[in-house]
């Protein structure tokens, strides 16, 4: 891999660590707000490392190295990087020897890598000392996949002491070997959506008598699917059905169908204009059918995040000097649909989003998929990659 990128990674003699790393999370995955093991392992490395680290109850750990008390700390950028623990609910069907061990839980969005990256970074920090470009303050946050890490560390002060920069990374299996940072927005407003469809039981046979919520279901899926094709915004948006539940008996009109799905779009204009359509859609459906539907947002809407200018331009000449022409500067108008609770850290200071193209030929299964893999050759040159997003900081900004 050396060779096709033409980079000699000098990171290479920390490959077998974060190898070891990502597999061990990989094998023992834990659900947002029960990664007690994952988190018990992070604080036993850390603290072999010699760092001071606090609980953010229940998993979630602030971590700072105590050499950066010392006087040659006190000029540099004070920078946050953030690892996410968590796994999905997902059965893993890779066949690898260090699969998930946990049933029906899996690291399928790459935080198995994330945390071998964010802890390598660490030990490195430990080991420089006053030579590390930046002062680093690392969270390894809980319960990402769920909305709750970021408020959470926030709210137990992960941002106190007004730190310059934010950095994030994940993971994405689209492309092979590369890195990616995207300029403007790096990220999509995002919901989920519950939508309840009330009928009317009866029995079959005296249909006249029920309201048939499942055909009047049918029509909002439909009528989704319509508005996907034909609703042009400012930018890729979607609204889609993940789950359909209802009825019980064959012979029975069912009163009651739920729908769960989300809303998706990379402007907040086209997601209030969505949302807009889709609430006219429904009262249309409910008119024809004499249903009566619900649409509800459990949540509050996840908001898009930016990257900062100054630091995209710095991440680009990290990434052209370690990936070449396998960097990519990409526009809002490649922007990928999803979403990240670390946009309330975006908030507070200005931040960075890169992502490291890990993806194994022929095995290309998306994010949250049970075959999920990521190329583990990638680790040491995305390791690299964040040092020298550092070390630019430390001299352009």
């Amino acid at each position: 891999m050396a060779e096709r990128l033409n980079y000699q990674c000098k990171f290479e003699k920390y490959k077998e660590e974060l190898i070891r790393l990502r597999r061990h999370f990989h094998r023992h995955p834990e659900l947002g707000l029960q990664e007690f093991e994952t988190s018990a392992f992070i604080q036993e490395y850390l603290g072999k490392l010699g760092y001071r680290f606090r609980i953010v109850e229940p998993t979630g750990i602030i971590a700072e190295h105590p050499c950066q008390d010392e006087a040659a700390f006190a000029g540099k950028k004070k920078v946050v990087l953030r690892a996410e623990m968590d796994a999905l609910p997902i059965q893993e069907q890779t066949g690898l020897s260090y699969a998930s061990e946990n049933a029906g839980v899996m690291h399928a969005c790459g935080h198995d890598g994330i945390v071998a990256s964010a802890l390598v970074l660490a030990r490195i920090l430990a080991e420089e000392g006053e030579v590390f470009p930046v002062r680093m303050r690392f969270l390894f946050e809980p319960a990402e996949e769920i909305g709750e890490g970021a408020k959470r560390m926030l709210a137990a002060g992960a941002l106190d002491g007004e730190p310059d920069i934010f950095l994030m990374f994940h993971y994405a299996v689209d492309q092979s070997f590369g890195m990616a940072v995207h300029e403007g927005q790096a990220s999509a407003m995002i919901n989920g959506m519950e939508i309840r469809v009330h009928g009317k039981s009866s029995h079959w046979c005296e249909a006249h008598k029920g309201i048939d919520s499942i055909y009047a279901a049918s029509l909002v899926v439909k009528a989704l699917h319509d508005l996907n094709e034909t609703y042009k915004g400012k930018g890729p948006c979607l609204i889609g059905i993940g789950t359909i539940h209802g009825g019980e008996y064959s012979n029975i009109i069912t009163d009651l169908v739920t729908l769960r799905g989300n809303i998706r779009a990379a402007y907040e204009e086209d997601y209030q204009a969505l949302d807009k359509r889709l609430k006219e859609t429904l009262n249309e459906i409910e008119a024809k059918t004499g249903t009566r539907i619900e649409l509800e947002y459990p949540k509050p809407a996840v908001l898009p995040f930016a990257n900062d200018p100054e630091l995209t331009r710095i991440a680009e000449t990290a990434g052209r000097k370690i990936f070449g022409e396998q960097f990519l500067l990409e526009g809002e108008e490649q922007l990928f649909l999803s979403g990240d609770n670390a946009y309330r850290y975006f908030l507070h200071t200005k931040g960075l989003f890169s992502v490291f193209l890990a993806g194994i030929p022929d095995k290309g299964y998306p994010l949250h998929h049970p075959k999920f893999q990521i190329d583990e050759d990638i680790l040491p040159y995305s390791l690299e990659a964040l040092y020298e997003i550092l070390s630019g900081i430390d001299k352009d900004m």
